[in-house]
């Protein structure tokens, strides 16, 4: 695993402007893992990543769906496996050809799917006293 960029948010403004960078950063087929306690902000730099890129449909916390799918331009994966307790349950969902099927795919929580996966990126969410440090990775 290879660290990417280590970077202080301290304001909506500074996540928004972060979630620009991943905008530009992250291609189609690329899969990221977004790890962290609740309320770090992974559901909403999906969000703002989506606007950035245009899609038809707004994004939202796929938490009781586990996946939602989102139009547009560069397409999305968005799932969240909180719920999930082991592979068979992913493998009914079919999560493999989703993340072969040319989109670009966030997964919340995704400790029950890492080891299953070669090349993705990882972005690290953490709380820091006021402050959140998000730390990007990429594995291949």
């Amino acid at each position: 695993m290879t660290q990417i960029k280590q970077i202080k948010i301290n304001t909506i403004e500074d996540s928004i402007k972060f979630a620009g960078e991943l905008a530009q950063l992250f291609q189609l087929s690329d899969t990221i893992l977004l790890e962290g306690n609740l309320g770090t902000g992974k559901t909403f730099l999906v969000k703002e990543i989506c606007k950035i890129w245009k899609t038809y449909d707004e994004a939202s916390s796929p938490s009781f769906a586990i996946l939602l799918q989102y139009n547009g331009p560069i397409p999305v994966n968005h799932f969240d496996l909180y719920r999930i307790n082991n592979i068979r349950e992913l493998d009914n969902l079919g999560w493999e050809e989703h993340l072969n099927n040319g989109s670009v795919t966030f997964i919340e929580w995704p400790g029950i799917i890492e080891k299953q996966l070669k090349k993705y990126y990882k972005l690290k969410l953490e709380f820091d006293n006021q402050s959140r440090i998000f730390t990007l990775s990429r594995a291949e």
